[in-house]
């Protein structure tokens, strides 16, 4: 059998670059390029001592484990110990999945089998593996996991960037409390044109069973609010004449509008650990649903997260179970009406 020991290097050597960028992408690190070729050499070198007998040690575990680690010090370097180790997770599970996916392939486009003379003969080697994959199974391989891995990478990511958003909303309204998770939307600059009051938009249906059913139905109806709030105005007790307001807006799907909007007693904001209180709000009525998978239903207005938000006379800071921490900036479609 004739062994072509460039053909092996050079195999190995595109392998442990593509190995090497694909951590590199998934882990958003930046790329050194003359440092990860290096790496990719060193890698690739590895493979020869699969020719020296003596060297039979360079193949336990503990020593590919050590040569994993040296090869990405010298791509990445060492700044934290947790990152690195991180670096380390994201190498394996690109290379197990590549390893998979090639594996995979190679069963599926090649045959194990042949009738040699009437006689069924199995290829195998001493690792089960019968036909060596070819290089356009590789590069398969790599596409694959490509794919795949964004995919998953994607899929995990997603969920935790809405989560950064997310806080824990209380609505004080007539002796009743309203529970609610609500998104940050920083983008969110709607307030109440004459007072300035800032405005937060939550679901009708969590009103359902403390608003009179005539301010449900405006909300709920789409055009001419203003002479629809007019026609119940009279229907209504006094303490809800003096709570609702209507809210111009501008939206992407509807244009200009008008929002049927109330103002609470409190309104109650858990926010990085920290209770943020105050009256000063008004609460526009969504009709339909804010988020489609249910994660939220109120989109909270930036002010009410900020110091300058809060009414001075009710002002409180209580410690209660950490609350996830606003660190991306969100893009409302409710924008002000000039």
């Amino acid at each position: 059998m004739v062994v072509y020991l460039d053909i092996i290097l050079l195999l190995n050597f595109a392998i442990d670059a593509l190995l090497l960028w694909f951590t590199a992408y998934f882990r958003k690190e930046r790329i050194v390029w003359w440092r990860l070729l290096i790496a990719s050499a060193v890698g690739s070198c590895y493979v020869a001592f699969f020719f020296f007998p003596s060297f039979s040690g360079m193949y336990a575990w503990f020593t590919k484990l050590l040569f994993s680690l040296f090869i990405l010090w010298i791509a990445f370097g060492c700044k934290r110990l947790t990152h690195f180790l991180h670096h380390l997770a994201i190498f394996y599970f690109v290379a197990f999945v590549f390893g998979g996916g090639v594996f995979a392939l190679t069963l599926l486009t090649t045959s194990q089998n042949e009738i040699i003379q009437g006689i069924l003969v199995t290829h195998n080697d001493s690792f089960g593996v019968g036909t060596k994959p070819t290089l356009l199974i590789v590069f398969l391989g790599f596409v694959l996991v490509f794919l795949l891995s964004k995919k998953s990478y994607q899929s995990i990511q997603e969920p935790r960037k809405i989560e950064a958003f997310l806080v824990e909303v209380e609505v004080k309204l007539t002796d009743q409390i309203i529970l609610c998770r609500g998104l940050v939307d920083t983008g969110n600059q709607l307030h109440e044109p004459i007072t300035r009051i800032p405005v937060m938009v939550m679901e009708c249906k969590l009103f359902k069973k403390i608003l009179p059913l005539p301010i449900l139905q405006v909300a709920r109806e789409e055009g001419e609010k203003l002479q629809r709030l007019e026609n119940i105005m009279d229907e209504l007790p006094l303490e809800w004449q003096g709570k609702l307001r209507l809210v111009p807006f501008r939206s992407v799907s509807r244009g200009m509008d008008f929002m049927v909007a109330i103002r609470p007693d409190q309104v109650v904001v858990v926010h990085d650990g920290m209770r943020l209180v105050t009256e000063r709000v008004l609460i526009g009525l969504n009709p339909i649903e804010l988020s489609a998978d249910g994660k939220y239903e109120s989109i909270v207005h930036p002010a009410l997260i900020q110091q300058e938000g809060i009414n001075e006379n009710t002002k409180e800071s209580k410690t209660v179970q950490s609350a996830n921490m606003i660190q991306v900036v969100h893009t409302s479609s409710l924008e002000q009406e000039g």
